[in-house]
């Protein structure tokens, strides 16, 4: 008796539970990396709009066939576009959120080229973008470098590349590779490869871009972030770009799960002003024995010493552990007489930048501020020269 009252008291358990209701609401699915932005303000102005906003950091010089370009004062030798700041994954794809002043503007419309003489110009456009560059890479390796002027964005069609292979449009000093597991960190430029590097590291990787058109927006997506993730080992959270209502003029902000930067709609149309400091001119080529400025060759002197010392410190790494008296694998000795002569390649054409920016400094001095005259003008407190950022 006492078997059978237990047997159908495990029967009465079983039936409960099995009649258990089952919840008819269950728990959501994760948001789509890309959802449908809200409506944005749209400042609108047009592209001279930049000329003002960007000359305290800067000059606007004409190069053909970009027109005006500006080009940065306020940087170190062998600085490079797209290195002071990080990449935080958005509903855009990848976003660079610069630490420089003007990186809201430099970093997100139009493209960079480096030009003979005066090293990285800024060729201004009219579309907004996360961050205009392509990707590689390989094993345990990610670079990025800008995008040439020549690949742009079309209404309803998305990029133009341009034609060509974009492997070879983009030279080998504009990439900037480094470490996988360093990709999601602050202050990249202090993990990013220098530049000789790039002569090896350029064949251990592949062509990964990935620019795509998502609801109206241009999405950078290029580098896999489940990928990052695995390497970086914590999740890369997924921020979502808003807009600054007023013009700040200042670098992209993240604000918990928002990135806040201003993007006003420029308007795509012809110039008929030139900047109130454009150079139309660009001064020739001086010889180095007939123009020096000691401050300038100093400074790019420190600037090689911290570059050839990154460079022979990633050398290191790739030799196996000496023997006393066994020289490197003739492989390896091979690969590091490369990426010297890279590297000296890039020190000469930053020296022969360094002293033009010298120059154009010494001439700012004389002229003052845009719209004054260039004697006479007592120099003020707002005519003081602007707190210099992080190269």
């Amino acid at each position: 008796m006492r078997i059978l009252l237990v047997c159908l008291a495990i029967l009465c358990t079983a039936c409960v539970v099995y009649d258990t209701p089952v919840d008819s609401h269950p728990s959501p699915s994760p948001p789509p990396y890309y959802p449908v932005p809200a409506p944005r303000p749209t400042p609108t102005v047009e592209i001279r709009f930049f000329y003002d906003a960007l000359d305290p950091y800067g000059d606007w010089m004409r190069f053909e066939p970009y027109g005006w370009v500006w080009v940065p004062n306020a940087v170190d030798p062998f600085w490079r576009p797209y290195t002071f700041g990080r990449w935080v994954w958005t509903d855009w794809g990848w976003m660079w959120v610069s630490s420089e002043r003007w990186g809201w503007a430099t970093y997100h419309y139009g493209r960079w080229v480096r030009v003979r003489q005066h090293g990285w110009v800024w060729v201004p456009g009219d579309v907004w973008g996360p961050g205009w560059v392509a990707w590689r890479r390989g094993t345990g390796v990610v670079g990025w470098a800008p995008l040439p002027p020549d690949v742009r964005y079309r209404a309803g069609a998305g990029l133009d590349w341009g034609g060509g292979d974009i492997d070879v449009r983009i030279a080998l000093d504009a990439w900037c590779f480094l470490d996988e597991q360093r990709f999601a960190d602050n202050d990249l430029h202090r993990y990013a490869y220098p530049v000789g590097r790039n002569a090896t590291v350029i064949r251990a990787t592949k062509n990964v871009t990935k620019v795509r058109v998502v609801d109206r927006r241009i999405v950078n997506e290029g580098i896999d972030r489940a990928e990052i993730e695995r390497a970086v080992r914590r999740p890369v959270p997924v921020r979502r770009v808003t807009d600054q209502e007023h013009p700040q003029l200042r670098p992209a902000e993240v604000s918990g799960n928002d990135v806040r930067v201003y993007r006003p709609q420029v308007t795509p149309k012809d110039n008929a002003l030139d900047p109130p400091r454009g150079i139309k001119q660009p001064p020739p080529e001086t010889p180095d024995d007939v123009w020096k400025n000691d401050e300038a060759q100093r400074k790019w002197a420190r600037g090689w010493n911290e570059d050839w010392q990154k460079l022979q410190k990633e050398q290191k790494r790739d030799e196996p552990p000496k023997a006393a008296g066994v020289p490197p694998p003739p492989a390896v000795t091979k690969k590091h007489q490369e990426e010297n002569r890279e590297a000296a390649e890039n020190a000469y054409q930053e020296l022969t930048a360094e002293q033009e920016r010298a120059k154009r400094k010494a001439e700012r001095a004389k002229s003052g501020p845009p719209g004054q005259a260039k004697k006479g003008h007592p120099k003020g407190k707002d005519d003081e020269e602007p707190k210099k950022d992080p190269p």
